[in-house]
């Protein structure tokens, strides 16, 4: 039977009189299947299995946590559906008692790897306290300290002597005493040695004097003629601690070298000796997850590394020591340092090849990182049954080609303010995930600066459901902090508001009044996450990106693509079969060269051995005029040259002026994305079965999207429900011999799974209106307004139906509204007060004069009465923040956090109803008037509670069938 009310409402009899009348008496509906992919799946789906939950960081004031609270701690963190916990030493008041390579704190991580154990948490551990990676007992001038170069200069006139110190350079940071000098060289300026940068200098005039210095001095007559310059290039410890400062041990610590082997052999000799214990080694092989390093936020003049011009020399075949003055772009490598690889240079040679040398030496960072840092400590991760998790993003380095080194690369949502929009370079390394048969990429979600007991699920929900949509299937939330550290009243400690400041959200925990709610929103990411997991990723187009740092050009022109961005790294190696490049992979139907200046020799052949493999490929703007790196230069740009033109000549390559004619040079090539829509701006991702297909789809606009997707695939579709574990048939759609056509709506920000798989089953391709579904006994229509429809089966037959007459909509504006007011008591915990308020319209709590500086859970109240209906969608409008709706007394499965469009089919019976709705806030309201919360009180206050319009609107269902 198609689904029904327990009790029909008002003249529900009729209804069926009218549809038996209208139905052959022959016509017998077949079986849907429950899953398009069977029973596992759907009972998998339900219930997703541990590895598919969710992350969690989880802050401590290192080792100042009793084993009482991790315990309840972790316990909470598996009672809300996460999986991982994520311990991160973030500081201490008792660094030597209490700080990193402390007895008490490796005590700590013991007892919560055994808690996590005890409740199916895994634990991660992060390779050093707060960050960047820091080891005590590292200082400034030690050798496995981080490394810079700095300069200093001196203008000397062409024809005079200079005599005197060497020029040194700016000041170093605090604690680093000690520099080397790397060379001193002299060269000729092309024009004035004090011009605006670049300074232009002769190449053929650079002299090394290195060997001229004696004790600090150095006496030379620049030749006759124009103005040289003396360049004394200084190596020295960075002296950068993590973002803790020295808060985190009982010796001062310093960051790492990350770009040689005696950085990351400090780090795990630390862990070796002071770190670990042999119950902690037992523990982590039994329950331990991973080893985790944050984003790579080094502070430099200038990266550099013991040996680097031999290490440069070997890899790129020439020498750096020649070549010194054109590396430097001022500010590149300061910490969240707004320069980029396309800023102007210091200095820059008249023959132009400074951007060729700079690219090289970013490369040989890059290699030095994945050779002397991720190999070694992957390496130590693994032997302790870890894997390594890296954030390995930073302004020089290539992002993606590192990621491909890693067990698991993580990308993050990172924002300076509430509101912000996600930046296309968190998604950059989709590509390399997916071309090295990565199974898991991860993100880091959601921080925002000056957001802290402000942040709200639902934009959690919406940064969830962008990663998603650029192939992350692993959330790390950000992040639980534990209550009870160092005595801080309630809420409680928490990293990014100590003292009162209001820095990056968010601490939840039982101290948040959406706490409870949390297990729906961990739910829902399990599903999804088990979803974007499944079979292999399938992704329309590859886009062409070699580059280092942030800056990403999209394909605007390749709007209703699906697409991962790939560089030389992810391209080597790759084959072609049936038009499709990675045919085992992610399958990509084209591939896109959108305005690219440079392209290596190599890739260059690979791209053409594609080309003549059959591969789509569309070349936008100027083609690739030369190659990134200096050696042999005029060599390799001819031998690009030829290799481009030859490319150019294939037939399955089209080369056009615009992004606006990628379009149709794509369609001309026979490239059709796989899921289209009939609106724009609609996301997806695809995920191939051997039974079948799934497709994420997800609506990142402000409007409503009511569209007809195309999606490639037959069999019936299925809309999987990551809110309640439901798998439902679709009771409407179009088929052809490789397409199938279903009608979708997204609110904004929301999201849906749709499965392709199975036979088709009896179903509808139109209807003069209303909703069609599916029951156990085939469609029905489903409208809110009485009368005469037309449905178009499947069979091509058009069947009339008439609905009955349907209840006029309601708008519910009276509410009872009961609040428990969470707020600091008189002995520093949490104390609670009770309101009761009647309330004729809605109104945010903050209009409400007894509630504007409340925060806490609000329970509404209110009756409506229905006859005429088989049931009713209840459209709460604004709510802020999570809610539960409860019918009669049967609270409702988890409802959509981002729709909030309930269907009440079931729960309702003739007559008078009661219905609640029960929301749970923020607590920055009640922070802004809290003692100790400057920062807070600063930041207006938030709308709370169920704010509306809300609105009843009663249905009525017919059957349709053969």
């Amino acid at each position: 039977m198609y689904p029904t009310p327990r009790r029909r409402l008002g003249a529900g009899a009729l209804a069926l009189v009218i549809a038996a009348a209208l139905v052959p008496a022959s016509g017998t509906a077949a079986a849907v299947p429950a899953s398009p992919f069977g029973a596992a799946f759907a009972q998998r789906f339900a219930a997703p299995p541990a590895d598919a939950k969710p992350k969690i960081r989880y802050w401590w004031a290192c080792g100042d946590i009793t084993p009482a609270a991790i315990d309840a701690e972790v316990r909470q963190i598996a009672d809300r559906g996460f999986g991982a916990a994520e311990i991160q030493c973030m500081l201490s008041t008792k660094p030597k008692e209490e700080g990193w390579g402390s007895p008490a704190l490796s005590d700590r991580f013991e007892r919560a790897i055994e808690a996590g154990r005890r409740y199916g948490v895994r634990i991660d551990l992060t390779v050093g306290p707060s960050w960047p990676l820091v080891v005590p007992g590292v200082t400034p001038d030690s050798p496995e300290a981080a490394q810079e170069i700095a300069y200093g200069r001196a203008v000397v006139e062409g024809g005079t002597t200079f005599a005197g110190p060497v020029p040194a350079a700016p000041e170093p940071k605090a604690g680093v005493s000690e520099q080397t000098l790397v060379a001193l060289q002299a060269v000729r300026c092309a024009g004035s040695c004090t011009a605006a940068k670049p300074v232009k200098l002769d190449k053929s005039s650079l002299t090394d004097l290195t060997g001229s210095v004696r004790e600090g001095t150095v006496s030379w007559k620049a030749p006759a003629g124009g103005q040289w310059l003396l360049l004394a290039y200084w190596q020295r410890g960075t002296g950068q601690a993590s973002v803790a400062g020295q808060a985190v041990s009982g010796e001062a610590a310093h960051v790492v070298d990350h770009f040689g082997a005696a950085g990351a052999r400090a780090a795990t000799g630390y862990w070796d000796s002071r770190v670990l214990t042999p119950d902690m080694r037992r523990l982590l092989k039994r329950n331990g997850g991973d080893l985790f390093e944050d984003s790579l936020e080094l502070d430099s003049a200038q990266h550099w590394t013991a040996k680097l011009p031999e290490r440069f020399e070997k890899l790129r075949g020439y020498s750096l020591r020649d070549n010194l003055p054109v590396l430097f772009i001022d500010k590149i490598h300061r910490q969240y340092t707004q320069a980029t690889p396309d800023d102007t240079p210091d200095f820059e040679f008249t023959d132009g090849g400074g951007a060729r040398v700079r690219d090289d030496y970013y490369r040989t960072l890059t290699d030095l990182y994945i050779g002397e840092h991720v190999e070694p400590l992957k390496k130590w991760a693994h032997a302790r049954g870890l894997r390594f998790r890296a954030q390995p993003y930073g302004t020089t380095i290539d992002t993606p080609t590192i990621g491909s080194a890693l067990d698991v690369n993580e990308t993050e949502s990172l924002g300076l303010r509430p509101g912000y929009t996600d930046e296309p370079f968190r998604w950059i390394s989709g590509g390399a995930v997916h071309l090295a048969g990565q199974k898991t990429y991860s993100l880091e979600c959601c921080a925002t600066l000056g957001d802290a007991y402000a942040q709200t699920w639902p934009q959690m929900l919406e940064h969830f459901n962008t990663a998603f949509a650029h192939g992350v299937n692993q959330v790390v939330y950000h992040g639980f902090a534990t209550e009870r550290a160092l005595g801080t009243p309630w809420p409680g400690f928490s990293p990014f508001t100590f003292q009162g400041g209001n820095g990056f959200s968010e601490a939840w925990g039982p101290r948040q009044p959406t706490w409870d709610d949390t297990s729906k929103i961990t739910g829902w990411t399990s599903r999804m996450q088990y979803v974007l997991r499944q079979g292999r990723p399938a992704v329309d187009l590859a886009v062409y990106r070699d580059g280092h740092g942030t800056a990403v050009r999209e394909p605007d022109g390749a709007a209703g693509f699906t697409y991962d961005f790939a560089g030389p790294g992810q391209l080597e190696g790759t084959r072609v079969r049936n038009r499709r490049l990675a045919p085992d992979g992610p399958a990509y139907r084209a591939l896109i060269v959108d305005r690219q200046e440079t392209m290596p020799v190599a890739t260059a052949r690979t791209l053409l051995a594609h080309a003549r493999g059959g591969l789509p490929l569309v070349v936008v703007g100027d083609p690739p005029g030369r190659t990134p790196g200096a050696r042999d230069a005029a060599r390799q740009d001819a031998e690009l040259a030829g290799l481009v033109r030859r490319l150019l000549a294939q037939p399955s390559v089209r080369h056009v002026t615009a992004q606006d004619r990628l379009p149709a040079a794509l369609k001309e090539l026979g490239v059709r994305a796989s899921a289209e829509a009939g609106s724009p701006g609609l996301m997806t991702v695809r995920r191939d079965l051997s039974a079948g297909r799934l497709y994420y789809l997800h609506n990142p606009t402000s409007a409503t999207i009511t569209a007809d997707v195309s999606l490639e695939g037959t069999g019936t579709p299925y809309t999987l429900d990551a809110w309640t574990g439901k798998i439902t048939p679709a009771g409407r759609y179009r088929s052809d011999r490789t397409r199938t056509t279903l009608p979708i709506v997204l609110a904004p920000g929301g999201s849906t799974v749709i499965a392709l798989g199975g036979g088709e089953a009896p179903h509808a391709t139109g209807t003069s209106g209303g909703e069609i579904l599916v029951g156990d006994d085939g469609p029905f229509l489903r409208a809110a307004k009485g009368g005469a429809y037309t449905v178009t089966r499947d069979d091509g037959a058009d069947v009339r139906l008439t609905v009955p007459a349907v209840a006029d909509p309601q708008r519910l504006d009276g509410w009872r509204l009961s609040v428990e007011d969470w707020h600091r008591g008189a002995d520093g915990g949490r104390a609670i007060t009770h309101h009761e308020i009647d309330l004729k319209g809605l109104k945010p709590w903050s209009e409400i004069p007894a509630l504007r500086d409340v925060s806490g859970v609000g329970t509404y109240r209110t009756t409506v009465r229905l006859d005429r209906a088989d049931g009713a969608y209840l459209d709460l409008g604004q709510v802020t923040d999570t809610f539960e709706v409860t019918v009669n007394g049967r609270t409702l499965p988890p409802p959509d956090q981002v729709g909030r469009r309930i269907d009440l089919g079931g729960h309702l019976r003739p007559g008078t109803n009661t219905i609640t709705v029960r929301v749970a806030t923020t607590l920055r309201n009640r922070l802004r008037v809290t003692d100790g919360f400057p920062g807070q009180a600063a930041w207006p206050r938030q709308e709370y509670g169920l704010i509306g319009p809300v609105r009843l609107t009663p249905y009525r269902q017919v059957p349709v069938r053969r």
